[in-house]
């Protein structure tokens, strides 16, 4: 039993990591010699550790969730296949997959895994896949005819990350018996990601990006995971001034986690325990409206070290950046960025609180999983932001139907005879051109330009979520937020989780447990921004309807 689902190895697997090829290919050096770009100022060079940082957790959750996906097909290769019908597996963390397929003796197996909602280690899958080969040389295959749809979620599943797309085949061999395996994966193909965070949709390409996974086990349980990564990942978003692009190279870009007594509790995320990054990244980074375009070869004289604590800490780790450029990362977890401009001499200094602050100066998607921490359910005191999310999300059965709304008054002090300006939920309708990034069912156009400022992402009318709303254009005024038991169908309850991003900040979880008998609307929260464009996030007013 791994994490709740059933993976079972029926044999230890043959073929060792030494003989999958994954050592053989090494980018030549040469592949890096090129007029490095040079670092004048810590602004710059900040901007090249904030791709770098991205860069890391890009990798390494990309590649965990290539190896989880595949190792909950391998657990079901087994002879048995043959006369197996489809046959439906809960899963971890709720949700279930179901399986069929067929064997082929001596070794080979084809196999179809439908995901329905099914939630492990913080992501929920909807979609299929198919796994061809044998235990140790397969291929998966995600999307193809349909799409393959992962929900990245914090590791309670109450604040939704992001939203991907994946169209992606990989090979892997693989050796070892969990929870101690080898792994080396090969994928190609494309994910389009909306992070709702930033706002915007972005598009992963990766050609022939190559990862080992070696897993090892000391004597006190912990469970030691190294990735090693070589290969070409692209990664093109819209922006306000057109197009940007990050391609990243990397040459033995090794990352390192430790899950403390995993082995008693396999399923703990590395975001609360250590991991370390070592190795050499090289990028030709080409932003065009922000971040520093170049060519740019990073290494690690320290490797970054983070305590067992969450968010995540440092406690050392150096980055030398075209040798003119170093990231150093403090005990106390803040950040200095030190470059000496090589024709000037002059030495510059920028100093960030934590990693997070530093990855926002060139943000694109990377899935990472060290989020703001949740604020509660309102504020203390008003926080700022120009932008506004609510997520929805909720379980306790496959045919439950609930909805988010928003309602918007002019004036910051509503009461119960006060009309709102506008009604956000599944039927507004739409009349308005969807923003860059952004791909609304329904909306509205607040500032009357044409371009839609406030809309709903999709509704899910057949449980699970996600739904979201983005709001692009704060309004001085009062928002009115709820959740409405459209239906609950064939399911005795749905218990819903909720929460509202303003800027940076995120409040809640806001949660509530809907029955046939129960309420038919919840509020969760309402917000008020303020003339001088603070915003409040408060308890509902009762007073308003619903």
């Amino acid at each position: 039993m791994r994490s709740g689902i059933s993976i079972v190895f029926g044999a230890a697997l043959l073929v060792l990591l030494g003989s999958c090829g994954i050592d053989e290919w090494q980018p030549a050096r040469s592949q890096f010699v090129g007029q490095l770009t040079s670092l004048s100022t810590a602004t710059q060079g900040s901007q090249v550790a904030s791709a770098t940082a991205q860069s890391r957790e890009l990798i390494l959750t990309s590649t965990m969730i290539f190896k989880d996906l595949a190792e909950i097909g391998l657990g079901h290769l087994t002879s048995a296949l043959t006369s197996t019908p489809t046959v439906s597996v809960a899963c971890s963390d709720s949700g279930s997959y179901s399986y069929s397929g067929t064997y082929t003796a001596p070794s080979t197996y084809s196999l179809s895994v439908t995901f329905n909602g099914c939630r492990y280690r913080g992501f929920q899958y909807v979609g299929a896949y198919q796994l061809t080969g044998t235990p140790a040389n397969f291929t998966v295959s995600l999307g193809g005819g349909s799409t393959f749809n992962i929900f990245n979620f914090d590791p309670a599943y109450t604040v939704l990350l992001a939203y991907l797309k994946a169209n992606v085949s990989y090979t892997m061999t693989s050796a070892g018996t969990l929870p101690l395996t080898t792994y080396a994966i090969n994928a190609s193909g494309s994910i389009t990601t909306f992070d709702y965070f930033l706002l915007n949709t972005f598009g992963m390409t990766m050609s022939s990006l190559r990862s080992s996974v070696v897993e090892t086990a000391s004597s006190n349980l912990d469970l030691s995971t190294t990735i090693i990564t070589n290969g070409m990942f692209t990664e093109n978003w819209a922006s306000s001034g057109g197009s940007s692009r990050a391609q990243i190279t990397f040459a033995d870009f090794t990352v390192n986690k430790t899950q403390v007594n995993a082995a008693l509790a396999p399923a703990t995320s590395y975001t609360t325990n250590t991991r370390s990054v070592d190795g050499r990244v090289h990028f030709s980074f080409m932003p065009s409206t922000f971040g520093y375009s170049g060519l740019f070869d990073i290494v690690t004289p320290t490797p970054i070290q983070y305590s067992n604590a969450t968010p995540l800490l440092t406690t050392q780790g150096t980055l030398s950046t075209n040798g003119s450029a170093t990231t150093r990362y403090n005990a106390g977890s803040d950040v200095d960025i030190v470059v000496t401009n090589l024709t000037t001499s002059v030495t510059t200094t920028l100093n960030f609180s934590n990693e997070y602050n530093l990855m926002k100066v060139t943000d694109f998607a990377a899935m990472e999983q060290d989020k703001p921490p949740l604020l509660g359910l309102i504020s203390a005191s008003s926080v700022t932001g120009s932008t506004m999310a609510v997520t929805l999300t909720w379980y306790g059965g496959e045919t439950s139907d609930l909805d988010t709304h928003m309602e918007f008054y002019t004036t910051t002090t509503p009461t119960s005879g006060s009309t709102a300006t506008w009604h956000l939920f599944y039927a507004t309708g739409k009349a308005c051109s969807d923003p860059v990034g952004l791909s609304f069912t329904e909306a509205i156009d607040i500032n009357g330009d044409g371009t839609c400022d406030a809309g709903l992402d999709f509704d899910d009318t057949q449980g699970y979520g996600p739904e979201h709303i983005t709001v692009l254009l704060l309004q001085t005024g009062y928002y009115k937020i709820y959740i409405h038991r459209y239906s609950m169908d064939l399911d005795p309850f749905a218990t819903f989780y909720s929460s509202v991003h303003v800027g940076d900040n995120i409040f809640g979880p806001y949660s509530f447990t809907f029955t046939s008998a129960t309420v038919a609307y919840y509020r969760i929260a309402d917000v008020r921004v303020n003339a001088d464009g603070t915003v409040d996030v408060l308890a509902p007013d009762l007073a308003l309807s619903p």
